[in-house]
């Protein structure tokens, strides 16, 4: 049985997440942990019981025999709901996209959670419908690829869906060798990032054979390179080597860049992640 924790605080993107749950909960067992999480300070706690009552409730509606778990934390988000999730399959919250500098005032909770959870963490933006798009997945050339390439083949399995396979280059600045130019040509620089695209694209196919299949070799910035593919995903699949909100900042986090601006519901996997129902070799 899967075990989803979910964040919820009743606000339309907290309805969202929770609506993307009761889809998944309808297709396989599931037991969903609504989470809800008071400061020490706050003095009345009813109405975080009422909200947590109404996810449930909802749930209950939409998935028959569900299993659901309510729990008030009190504390911090980051810290209550990451520690709460530890050996969950997986985190899920909502989101209010295209608004970075309000997130960022606020702390980017969300991207702040994808990058401290040791599982992977599903945002799903205020007022998402899926209408059975593929699921996008990005292809780096590092070893935070695979884990991620694993989550989106088995979501796309599971969801009845295609996959969709983005890997992006740019040309590298030329370098310097004495009074020599080193200079690499996009035909070289193109075949090679073919070859890692490629790869991946076995990979799916040994394992899921009856999954349908797209690979996209893109000239562009890997984020650019993955938003293209947003209004026509269902899922937006990234790996991560938890570098911190501060560390993406500075090194150019794929999750930072994209997590504003997408239109559907963004994943995030841990490369350590141990995913319950993937094939992760």
């Amino acid at each position: 049985m899967e075990r989803i924790v979910l964040g919820f605080d009743g606000s339309p993107a907290a309805v969202s997440a929770l609506a993307w749950v009761a889809a998944r909960a309808s297709r396989r067992p599931t037991k969903v942990g609504l989470v809800n999480v008071v400061s020490r300070s706050t003095r009345d706690r009813d109405p975080a019981l009422d909200r947590l009552a109404e996810g449930e409730r909802f749930l209950r509606d939409r998935v028959a025999g569900v299993a659901v778990e309510l729990h008030r934390l009190e504390g911090g988000v980051l810290d209550a709901l990451t520690g709460f999730a530890a050996d969950a399959d997986l985190l899920v919250v909502g989101i209010n996209p295209g608004h970075p500098i309000r997130a960022a005032m606020a702390g980017a909770m969300p991207l702040r959670l994808s990058t401290h959870a040791t599982v992977p963490v599903v945002m799903v933006p205020a007022g998402w419908v899926d209408v059975g798009d593929p699921v996008t997945v990005g292809i780096a050339d590092d070893d935070s690829a695979q884990t991620a390439l694993a989550f989106a083949a088995a979501e796309a399995a599971e969801t009845a869906t295609a996959i969709r396979l983005v890997h992006s280059w740019l040309m590298p600045t030329p370098s310097f060798s004495g009074s020599a130019v080193m200079v690499v040509t996009p035909e070289t620089m193109m075949a090679e990032h073919r070859e890692i695209l490629d790869a991946a694209v076995t990979w799916v196919i040994e394992r899921y054979p009856l999954v349908g299949l797209q690979s996209e070799l893109v000239r562009d910035s890997r984020s650019a390179a993955l938003l293209k593919y947003g209004p026509r995903s269902s899922l937006l699949v990234i790996g991560t080597h938890h570098r911190g909100v501060l560390a993406g900042s500075l090194l150019g986090s794929v999750a930072q860049e994209i997590l504003w601006q997408s239109e559907c519901p963004v994943a995030v996997v841990p490369r350590d992640a141990v995913l319950a129902h993937a094939d992760a070799r």
